[in-house]
């Protein structure tokens, strides 16, 4: 095979929001549990605005986020 038919970069076990594959050499970037490339910044705020389009899952999308619920101090 030649080199414009097979990526001969080494796969990550890990994939991007997209579900494509990512490669020992992207510079990646994360957002909670998610990983996109700087090229698909737009593209990955569309994504996360269409999965918070659905109320009930919104509290389950901001911890995968790292959203949080702190304590208020007692007054």
């Amino acid at each position: 095979m030649s080199e414009l038919t097979v990526d001969l970069r080494r796969e990550l076990a890990k994939r991007d929001f997209l579900a494509r594959p990512l490669y020992t050499g992207d510079t990646l970037y994360c957002l909670g549990d998610f990983l996109y490339r700087e090229a698909d910044a737009a593209e990955f705020l569309l994504f996360l605005h269409f999965l918070c389009e659905n109320e009930a899952a919104a509290p389950a999308i901001l911890a995968l986020l790292g959203a949080r619920q702190i304590q208020q101090p007692v007054r």
